[in-house]
């Protein structure tokens, strides 16, 4: 049995705690083989020894039936370089984004809840406090940025093939569909679209930051798997809707935060409720306090309750967040509240 032949038996070992296997991970550093004798070396910079020890296990047991007699897997953790924080999931690659302080990436775990209005409107509200803030969109099947934001332009290629972020209402932005344009459908597998976020987080030449707001797409799928791997967070902020649907959702996206040691700094709950413009009727029209149960379960705190409104989606149509579009609003006023907690807890952890 040659390298090539174990590599294919160790696509079999999954990561602790998700679906992806440790090969596509990137994990397995060297591979030796010598008659009935294999040799594995991984790299695995978790902290964690549980997770060592489960992924040495389950290597050695697939490698056993495979007919090796003697096997050796030996687990080293590369150097940490110095530079940005690395308190968050422990698993991350080298140092990435040496010129951001704090990263937050702004998840939820099904789509039409409003993620991507959540994420320019916290980027917003932290710029209008006087933040240098990035938005980068990682949404590869949906990327709504472009629309958002208002943005038609390509971004410049600069030399060594480093692409400078679009500059709009005093942020950086970024998004796969400044270059994929609005009409080209993405069919990609797993591994294109890990690359794709890869080549993301290393050639898009950022300035000084002090927030980096990272809109993921729905779910837990590579583009998430992708991030944690290489990117030590400082926190996720989850967006949900209050009906129970949309709150199971919640549970899958924190959990999976969690096993990467990436802390959830809290939950937005969107569409929380409609005012009738008329007669100014309160109406909850997705159920009553889910945002506020599921905190509490998770023990991370509710940010805010951002009502369903006529006037966000007008903001959005002309390529403006509402926090820029109508500063006096309700609307506006909480962003402007969940992005003082946001700043407070990042601060407190730093």
């Amino acid at each position: 049995m040659n390298k090539d032949q174990i590599l294919k038996l160790l696509e079999e070992v999954k990561y602790p705690g998700f679906s992806r296997n440790i090969v596509s991970f990137g994990m397995v550093k060297d591979v030796f083989v010598d008659d009935d004798a294999a040799k594995v070396e991984l790299r695995v910079t978790s902290t964690d020894e549980n997770i060592k020890k489960q992924l040495k296990q389950d290597v050695e047991t697939r490698l056993k039936a495979a007919g090796f007699k003697t096997i050796s897997v030996l687990i080293a953790a590369p150097e940490v370089t110095g530079g940005q924080q690395t308190g968050g999931n422990g698993a991350a690659e080298d140092e990435l984004l040496p010129t951001v302080k704090h990263t937050i990436a702004v998840a939820s775990g099904k789509g039409g809840v409003g993620k991507s209005t959540v994420a320019a409107n916290l980027a917003t509200a932290l710029m209008k406090k006087g933040y240098k803030v990035g938005l980068l969109d990682l949404d590869v099947y949906g990327p709504s940025l472009p629309l958002t934001m208002g943005v038609t332009e390509v971004p410049r290629v600069l030399p060594g093939n480093k692409l400078l972020p679009i500059k709009k209402y005093g942020m950086e932005l970024m998004s796969f569909g400044f270059i994929l344009g609005d009409d080209s459908p993405v069919i990609w597998r797993g591994p294109m679209v890990a690359k794709l976020v890869t080549q993301f987080l290393n050639d898009v030449q950022w300035g000084e930051l002090d927030f980096l707001i990272m809109d993921l797409p729905p779910g837990t799928g590579d583009v998430q798997l992708t991030l944690v791997q290489k990117l030590a967070l400082t926190g996720a902020v989850i967006v949900t809707t209050p009906q129970d649907l949309a709150l199971l959702d919640v549970q899958r996206g924190a959990n999976m935060f969690h096993k990467v040691n990436t802390p959830v700094l809290g939950i937005v709950e969107n569409m929380s409720y409609y005012v009738c413009p008329e007669c100014g009727h309160r109406s909850e029209i997705f159920s009553h306090g889910g945002g506020e149960r599921e905190s509490k379960r998770l023990n991370v705190a509710l940010l805010g309750r951002i009502p369903l409104n006529e006037e966000v989606m007008t903001a959005s149509d002309k390529g403006q967040p509402m926090t820029i579009y109508n500063e006096a609003s309700e609307i506006s006023r909480e962003f402007m509240n969940i992005a003082d907690q946001l700043i407070a807890k990042v601060t407190q952890e730093a």
